[in-house]
């Protein structure tokens, strides 16, 4: 009896440390890159349905990976919205999103920038911008409002240039 439960105390012991080895030899995986998707259905529905001059990005390099796209109609932003929003992941590996919609300015900017506080504004391809940041959560925007009904929101932790170079991208769809 005394040896049976020796071997068998033996035995747990040995599973153990196995497993301990195992959890030890094999590395823990690395966060998966980036997964890019298409917007192009997104892209094609929002022309149809944005009762405001839509605009996409056009000519972004190959190194700015489009990661997520939404488009919403309606919803949180109120009945007869749109709203579209594509992010990426910049060449630097940050963030960056496009955000655009009809619905009301102040609300809809305060949403995207998480209140961010006021920078002095900056220009790109000759369009004045608002910018604001929200340094407690690492995130930096670009928003405009167009006289033609609708807002676009240039945000996320990438870096002011990033930001810049996709707002200049923005072309009518």
């Amino acid at each position: 009896m005394p040896n049976r439960v020796l071997r068998s105390g033996l035995t747990a012991l040995g599973c153990l440390l196995a497993a301990g080895l195992v959890v030890v030899a094999i590395p823990a995986p690395h966060a998966a890159k980036p997964v890019t998707v298409s917007y192009r259905a997104d892209l094609a529905k929002l022309a149809r349905l944005a009762p405001y001059p839509a605009v996409a990005p056009r000519g972004l390099p190959a190194s700015w990976q489009p990661v997520s796209s939404g488009l919403t109609v309606g919803g949180a932003n109120g009945a007869g919205t749109v709203t579209w929003a594509l992010g990426y992941v910049t060449p630097d590996g940050l963030l960056a999103s496009l955000e655009e919609t009809n619905a009301a300015p102040a609300a809809f900017v305060r949403r995207m920038t998480n209140n961010g506080a006021a920078l002095p504004p900056s220009s790109v391809n000759g369009q004045a911008w608002n910018l604001s940041a929200t340094p407690a959560r690492g995130q930096r925007s670009l928003y405009l409002t167009s006289p033609a009904g609708f807002t676009v929101v240039i945000t996320g932790n990438a870096t002011w240039p990033e930001l810049r170079q996709l707002a200049a991208s923005l072309r009518p769809v």
